[in-house]
């Protein structure tokens, strides 16, 4: 005899078998997001939520059930099935929380385990005439959707769903737990039992009802709770996103004020360093200025006494040339120490060459020997061939300025190293390419780190009075940065010093080097010279050398007055003039624009100081340069090559 259900009652068991689900769901789902307390209170919530929503299901499905005869229901056994509900689902929950596969599948098999056990323990308390018995395979079928459903509702619940999500997996839950129960009951078979004695003891149908109806009552009631609370979490995390805005806009308002008092400190830290700079510049300043008035004073007063007795005294011959040669004397030197002040300046004019740096170092030795007498002085040098386009001149020089610095600091032992390498990464200002790197080392005395700073400074010495001028390492410093190279050193005291020299070599490592044309004292034949000097005492001391060596000389003044002269018909076979003149156009642009009037006119050019942008068209080698102030057999020998040149 099979079990007949009324459809009403089947309604009514999926609706809060979904119910329950949801309300389950929906609870713990606020487990994860408590601790302490607050997540227990939770998680029994929602274990008794589902326990009672699959009990509740049981019980209204049973009200549908018509055996054929009365039905009542056995107290105890009817508290126990609700107790094992609740407490199998409470034990699934609590695995569930700990987000482990293994607590998973077991919790998903309590449930499930617990449900069906909580289903037969139910049909126990069935308390009527007629015999109910349980087809095997149906139990067995029926704890497979059980655990099969359990399972699935703890992994919906322990992830992160969306509303939608949520009720889907509430309606599928619920009808697994009904199908679960309808799958037992079509395992159920009724047969009649007319001597049974009729009990009057258990529930009724009226009561189970009733029962039934607070069980879901209660399920209505922890969803409405949990909306509330909902709706309580919302307002304090609403009062908390206020506070925590009006935090941040503290925060921020703060966090500017801060960024404002930093930016007022960095920007009278800049002042202040800008003034300690300028103080320091202006200290330089001060003191190239006295040293310079100190020492163009010392040479002035020997070239005024000397001129000074020669006109007082005019009756001596022997005198005058002694007292002469004293004031050439004074203004050589005089022409050193500005040429010393342009080196440092980087705007002496050089006349580069092609040169193997490490034989222009050997033929300097014997020099650096004697500079160094008594001091032990050693040369590493690079076998190779390490050519670069510098001044010969001023290159030996710098190395003289080393090593005579080297032997005041009272070195024992100077050693000059030279080796080819690459641009170094801490000089980033240096071109791509390769380069020779001297070092000059010595074991002397060594510098401290406030001399360190200002070791490059014109006439700035440690030396005693008479013994420096101050210059030597500030030429050598501005020589190397107008070369395209760099310097650093490096020095402790007691412990010595070490300049190390970075010079850019050339591309072509077989480059013809320059060969010392000798020099004739006078040129071979007679010139045609245009002179262009503004400056009328320069103009008459070279309009004198000039006939005193045999030529004839036209005089102007700036570039306007050379050009009329070219442009007229007037035999001229050389120009030679100032670099830096008045009136728009200087001696470089005037030579332009003479060969392009005359093409083949021989040119020579001289200054004392042409300017940056000048000494890098004289540089190019278009055409020779005589710096000021020169000798007269220094102007002879230009003009001799000029002549042999053309010749």
């Amino acid at each position: 005899m099979h079990i007949v259900h009324h459809p009403i009652f089947v309604t009514l068991s999926v609706v809060t078998a979904c119910l329950g689900s949801w309300t389950a769901l929906d609870l713990f789902r606020r487990v994860r997001a408590h601790t302490g307390r607050r997540r227990g209170a939770w998680l029994m919530a929602a274990a008794v939520a589902m326990g009672v929503s699959i009990w509740a299901m049981h019980f209204i499905a049973m009200l549908g059930f018509n055996p054929g005869a009365e039905v009542r229901y056995d107290v105890r056994l009817t508290v126990l099935s609700l107790l094992l509900a609740i407490a199998t689902t409470a034990f699934a929950f609590f695995s569930a929380t700990h987000r482990n596969q293994y607590r998973l599948v077991l919790g998903g098999t309590v449930m499930g385990g617990g449900i069906c056990l909580m289903h037969y323990v139910g049909m126990q308390a069935v308390i009527t005439q007629v015999s109910l018995r349980n087809e095997p395979v149906y139990v067995l079928l029926a704890f497979l959707v059980a655990i099969s459903a359990s399972t699935g509702a703890l992994v919906v619940a322990t992830r992160d769903r969306t509303f939608a999500q949520r009720s889907l997996a509430a309606i599928v839950l619920g009808f697994a737990i009904v199908g679960m129960h309808y799958t037992a009951m079509f395992g159920v078979r009724l047969s009649p039992n007319p001597g049974a004695p009729i009990v009057q003891s258990g529930l009724d149908s009226m009561a189970l009802a009733i029962v039934v109806a607070g069980g879901t009552f209660l399920i209505l009631l922890l969803a409405l709770i949990a909306a509330l609370s909902d709706r309580r979490f919302e307002t304090i995390a609403a009062q908390e996103a206020l506070r925590s805005e009006q935090r941040l806009h503290a925060l921020i308002t703060e966090k500017l004020a801060a960024e404002r008092r930093v930016a007022e400190a960095l920007a009278e830290k800049a002042q202040a360093e800008a003034a300690l700079f300028q103080s320091q510049r202006l200290e330089s300043l001060g003191r190239l200025t006295g040293g310079v008035a100190h020492d163009f004073n010392n040479l002035l007063t020997v070239v005024i006494g000397a001129l000074d007795i020669i006109l007082r005294h005019p009756e001596n011959p022997e005198r005058h040339r002694r007292l002469a040669e004293a004031a050439l004397l004074a203004a050589k030197r005089g022409e050193r120490l500005t040429a010393q002040l342009l080196a440092f300046a980087r705007r002496q004019p050089l006349q580069p060459e092609a040169c193997d740096l490490n034989e222009l170092i050997r033929e300097s030795e014997p020099l650096l020997q004697r500079a160094a007498e008594g001091v032990s002085l050693v040369f590493d040098l690079a076998t190779a061939r390490n050519v670069a386009l510098i001044d010969p001149a001023q290159f030996e020089a710098m190395l003289l300025n080393l090593v005579v610095n080297a032997v005041d600091a009272n070195a024992q032992r100077i050693t000059l190293a030279s080796t080819r390498c690459e641009a170094p990464a801490e000089f980033a200002e240096l071109a791509p390419g390769r380069y020779l790197r001297l070092c000059v080392s010595d074991d002397g005395d060594g510098m401290s780190p406030e001399v360190m700073t200002h070791v490059f400074e014109p006439f700035y010495t440690t030396k005693g009075q008479g013994k420096g001028t101050g210059l030597g390492l500030s030429q050598a410093y501005g020589f190397v940065r107008q070369s395209g190279g760099e310097v650093r050193v490096e020095s402790e005291p007691g412990r010595g010093t070490r300049f190390t020299l970075y010079l850019p070599l050339m591309q072509a490592a077989t480059v013809e080097l320059v060969e010392k044309p000798v020099v004739a004292p006078h040129p071979a034949r007679h010139l045609e010279v245009l002179l262009a000097e503004d400056d009328a005492s320069v103009a008459a001391i070279t309009d004198t050398m000039l006939r005193d060596l045999g030529h004839e000389v036209t005089r102007v003044e700036n570039a306007e007055q050379a050009l009329q002269i070219l442009r007229s018909d007037k035999q001229i076979d050389l120009l030679l003039s100032d670099v830096v003149m008045p009136g728009g156009m200087n001696g470089v642009e005037l030579a332009q624009q003479a060969v392009i009037l005359r093409p083949g006119l021989r040119v020579l050019l001289s200054s004392g100081y042409a300017g940056e942008s000048i000494d890098t068209v004289l540089m190019q080698g278009h055409w020779p340069f005589l710096r000021k102030p020169y000798l007269e057999d220094e102007l002879a020998a230009q003009l001799h090559t000029l002549s042999a040149a053309t010749a």
